[in-house]
């Protein structure tokens, strides 16, 4: 085993368990459920291989697709995610396509577009937002679950960490830490980050997010797939 196949969180296997198993209950091939989830082939074998960490929006495209709640692919049972209320299945959780039938839109012809996505504001009271181990939170900065790409609020609290072992994906990550401060490791090299200060690396990388200062840490996080 490589130093980034033995960096993987093996609770990552789990999450990759639990998407085969709900895959294959509904019939569906990789391919499929790539189709439905809107990302890649690829990208679905090395979830369910635990070969790379879902990335928040893909975990919301999974469940979306499997028409499963995001604890369902997520092993909660260990107190890794805690789903609220505000992940319940509405219209701002629909794919587009989804949305132009619910609305009846014709694609290529007459209004299609929703009239709850005239209003370019999302409240911070309805923000979807998902609970980790250890009180980290992230919450959705975006009405829709964007292509390719996540517009997040993180908050750690102190001595928070992303995983006990590092983590990678595909990708690349842009942070601005706004309180607090957050030591990031990748690959062998740790970076101290203090508010005002930001960062952008390559998610292929080998990392791990620990909050190690003496107040909660508060940053605003885009993870471009």
């Amino acid at each position: 085993m490589d130093f980034l196949e033995e960096a993987l969180d093996p609770e990552m296997a789990e999450i990759g368990n639990n998407v085969r198993e709900a895959r294959l209950a509904k019939g569906w091939s990789m391919r499929q459920l790539a189709t439905e989830a809107e990302v890649s082939p690829s990208l679905i074998s090395q979830i369910e291989n635990g070969r790379t960490t879902p990335s928040v929006r893909t975990l919301y495209s999974l469940a979306g697709a499997l028409s499963l709640p995001v604890t369902h692919l997520v092993p909660d049972m260990k107190g890794k995610v805690e789903e609220t209320a505000a992940l319940e299945t509405t219209h701002l959780d629909l794919t587009p396509s989804e949305l132009r039938t619910l609305n009846d839109g014709v694609v290529g012809g007459g209004d299609a577009t929703p009239k709850h996505l005239d209003d370019p504001i999302l409240r911070r009271d309805v923000r979807p937002h998902i609970q980790l181990q250890g009180g980290i939170s992230w919450h959705r900065l975006t009405k829709t679950a964007e292509q390719n790409i996540e517009f997040l609020q993180t908050e750690y609290p102190v001595g928070a960490t992303s995983g006990e072992r590092m983590s990678r994906h595909a990708g690349r990550e842009f942070g601005l830490i706004l309180e607090g401060e957050l030591s990031i490791e990748i690959g062998f090299d740790t970076y101290v980050l203090q508010a005002g200060d930001s960062i952008a690396f390559d998610s292929t990388r080998p990392h791990r997010l620990t909050n190690t200062g003496s107040v909660p840490m508060r940053a605003i996080w885009v993870v471009w797939e």
